[in-house]
C-alpha cells in the first residue's frame, strides 16, 4: 500500500480517497491535525464519507477522522429523477422507498437530526389536487417509510420543519396550522393555529412596510378597524394561551401566503413560531405545544425566530431590519437593534445567549449578507459580512430566500445558508463562501452543527468541518 503522502500527491479518485480514508482512520489526533491541510484541499465532493464511517455517525459513534468527510451521499428524490432512467440511477430511486410518497415536483422542506440516520421531507404541493406529503425517511434502511401527513388530506406545503436537537419531535406548518409529531412512530403530539396572514408576498421588507400595516387592518379578528392594530393592552393579554388560540382558531392561511419559522431552544424544550405576513410570533413547550409566549400583534414581530440554549430567550424580526431579544417568560424586551440589513431571512442565538447571528440582504445590491449582534455587556453591531465568490444577488421579493435561508450556530461559530433562485451558497462568519450551487437548494442544518442536508434532485449531507477549506500560507515578510 502507498503512503499517505504519496497518496494525498495523487490525483484525486474514488481508489486514491478509499485508501486515504483506511490510513486516516488509524491516525491519532495529532496526526489528524498534522495531515488535515493537505486532506481538506481536496475538494469536499472527491472525499465521500465511506460506508464503515457512515455506520459509525449514524450509530451516534463520531470519530475524529469523520471530521475529514466531505459529503455523503444519500439517495434521490423519488419522483424528481424524471422519466426514463436507467441503470443505477434508476435502482437507486427505487431502493430509496420515497416512490412511495409524491416527490414530483421536488421538496419544499428537510429537516435532519444530528445522527444524520433519517430525515424529515415535505414534499411540493401538487396545486390542482394534493398538498405535498410529510415524511420520516430512514437514510440507513431506505426502504422506511413513517407517514406524518398525506397530502390528501390538504392543500398545502411546508417551507419551514425543524426536529428538535433531541431528535424525539418533528414540527412544521401547513394550512396556517402548526403540527407536531413523535419521529418514531409519526403519531401527531398537537396542532396549533399558526396565522390569520393575508395573502401576499412572503417578504416583508422596508418600502412595503406601510401596506404590511395596511394588511393587518384587514383581519377582522386581530385588528381594531378604526385604530388598524390589535387591541392587547398589557402583559397579561399575550401570555394567556386561551386567548392567542380563540383569536386564531377560525383563521385558515395557506403555507405559501404566510410561511411561518420555527426554531428551537438548543435543550428542545420550546420551540419559537413566526409568521412571516401576518406578525404572529410565539413560544411553546415542545411536548405539549402548550403556548408560554405570545407577542402583541402591535408591537409588529414577524418572521425568523431563534432561541438561546435553555428557551429563556427569544430573538425575532422587526420591520427596517431591526431585531428584538426578549425574555420568553416575562416577554420583557431586553434589546431592539437595527442592522445594516434591509431584510432578515434568519437568526441563530449562540448557545450563551450573548449574541446573534442575523442572516439576509443588503438594499443596496440585495447581494446575500449578515450581522453578529453582541448583546453583552451592551448591544453593539458587528460589520457586515458579505460572502466571497458569489456573485448572484437575491430579488428584492424572493420568496426563496425568505424561507429558503437557514442559520445555525455550532461550536465553531456561526454559518448561514442562502437559497435564491439562482443558486445557493454556504458561508461563516468570517465570509468564507465554504460550499456554493447554482442551483436552488432546500437545506436543513443538523441540530448540532455538524452537516447541512441539501435536496434538490439528489439528497446529500454536508460535513461543516469537512468543508473547511485549509488557509492559504502567509505571505513571506521580506
Amino acid at each position: 500500500m502507498s503512503s499517505l503522502d504519496e497518496l494525498l500527491k495523487a490525483r484525486p479518485t474514488k481508489q486514491v480517497w478509499h485508501q486515504v480514508c483506511l490510513l486516516l482512520a488509524e491516525l491519532d489526533e495529532e496526526g489528524l491535525a498534522a495531515v488535515a491541510p493537505r486532506v481538506l484541499a481536496w475538494p469536499a465532493q472527491q472525499r465521500p464519507m465511506p460506508d464503515d464511517w457512515w455506520a459509525q455517525w449514524t450509530a451516534g459513534d463520531v470519530r475524529p477522522h469523520h471530521s475529514l468527510a466531505g459529503v455523503r451521499h444519500l439517495g434521490r428524490l423519488g419522483g424528481a429523477e424524471g422519466e426514463g432512467e436507467v441503470g443505477e440511477d434508476a435502482a437507486e430511486a427505487a431502493e430509496t422507498g420515497l416512490d412511495e410518497a409524491y416527490f414530483y415536483h421536488g421538496a419544499t422542506a428537510v429537516a435532519a437530526p444530528s445522527d444524520l440516520s433519517w430525515l424529515a421531507l415535505g414534499a411540493a404541493a401538487e396545486w390542482h389536487h394534493n398538498g405535498g406529503d410529510i415524511v420520516r425517511w430512514d437514510t440507513v434502511e431506505k426502504d422506511r417509510l413513517t407517514w406524518f401527513l398525506h397530502g390528501a388530506n390538504y392543500h398545502d406545503e411546508p417551507h419551514d420543519m425543524q426536529v428538535s436537537p433531541d431528535g424525539r419531535t418533528v414540527v412544521t406548518s401547513v394550512e396556517g396550522h402548526l403540527h407536531a409529531w413523535s419521529a418514531a412512530t409519526g403519531d401527531q403530539l398537537w396542532t396549533r393555529p399558526a396565522s390569520s396572514g393575508p395573502s401576499g408576498s412572503a417578504d416583508r421588507d422596508d418600502e412595503n412596510e406601510d401596506a404590511d400595516a395596511d394588511d393587518f387592518g384587514d383581519e377582522d379578528d386581530f385588528d381594531d378597524e378604526d385604530e388598524g392594530e390589535h387591541d392587547l393592552e398589557d402583559e397579561d393579554d399575550f401570555e394567556e394561551e386561551d386567548d392567542f388560540e380563540d383569536d386564531l382558531e377560525d383563521e385558515v392561511s395557506l403555507g405559501m401566503d404566510d410561511p411561518v419559522r420555527i426554531g428551537f431552544s438548543g435543550d428542545g424544550r420550546r420551540v419559537a413560531t413566526g409568521t412571516c405576513v401576518s406578525g404572529r410570533v410565539a413560544v411553546m413547550e415542545a411536548d405539549t405545544g402548550r403556548v408560554v409566549l405570545t407577542v402583541p400583534a402591535k408591537e409588529k414581530a414577524f418572521g425568523p425566530v431563534a432561541l438561546d440554549t435553555s428557551g429563556r430567550l427569544l430573538a425575532h424580526t422587526s420591520p427596517e431590519g431591526r431585531v428584538v431579544v426578549r425574555q420568553v417568560d416575562s416577554g420583557a424586551v431586553l434589546a431592539t437593534t437595527p442592522t445594516r440589513l434591509s431584510q432578515v431571512h434568519a437568526l441563530a442565538v449562540s448557545p450563551e445567549g450573548t449574541a446573534v447571528f442575523v442572516v439576509g440582504a443588503v438594499a443596496e445590491d440585495a447581494a446575500p449578507a449578515a450581522q453578529l449582534l453582541s448583546l453583552d455587556p451592551a448591544p453593539t453591531v458587528g460589520e457586515l459580512i458579505r460572502p466571497t465568490e458569489f456573485p448572484v444577488t437575491i430579488g428584492r421579493h424572493s420568496v426563496l430566500a425568505g424561507s429558503g435561508t437557514r442559520a445555525v450556530w455550532t461550536d465553531r461559530g456561526p454559518y448561514a445558508f442562502v437559497q435564491t433562485g439562482n443558486g445557493s451558497v454556504l458561508f461563516d462568519s468570517t465570509a468564507r463562501t465554504l460550499w456554493a450551487d447554482p442551483n436552488q437548494q432546500t437545506v436543513s442544518f443538523t441540530p448540532d452543527g455538524h452537516a447541512v442536508v441539501t435536496v434538490n434532485e439528489t439528497i446529500e449531507a454536508w460535513f461543516l468541518a469537512g468543508l473547511a477549506a485549509p488557509e492559504p500560507p502567509a505571505a513571506a515578510i521580506g
